[in-house]
């Protein structure tokens, strides 16, 4: 069907390790509580960072959620997290938007992709 699983909230209460083999998860979604301030906190950037050195073991993808300052996206391309979402970015919504917000934004988007490490 061409689907993916993510699984939300990584980190927290019932987004467990064991659920990545039982849904068959293809991306974790970091939860923001670690995201939070990882930018400043030696020991968030610790936490993140075992949390991608464990999706990299297991072959998953990454994504940050609730990244709200330009340095957090940073940090996290820093340390390799795949993907980000979050205020900095945009905030949520409707699809019929998206379009029209994404050409609207097509340079800074560019420039947001090159934050932290080279495009390959």
């Amino acid at each position: 069907l061409g689907c993916h699983i993510d699984l939300d909230d990584f980190g927290t209460g019932h987004a467990s390790i064991a659920n990545i083999r039982r849904f068959a998860v293809n991306r974790i979604k970091i939860d923001r509580s670690f995201i939070m301030k990882v930018d400043t906190d030696p020991e968030q950037q610790r936490m993140v960072s075992a949390i991608l050195t464990l999706a990299e073991q297991l072959n998953l993808e990454t994504l940050g959620e609730g990244v709200e300052t330009v340095g957090e996206h940073a940090m996290l391309a820093q340390l390799g997290c795949g993907h980000v979402q979050g205020y900095s970015l945009a905030k949520p919504m409707p699809f019929a938007e998206t379009l029209l917000w994404m050409e609207k934004h097509r340079g800074k988007l560019d420039q947001t992709l090159r934050i932290g490490r080279e495009i390959r």
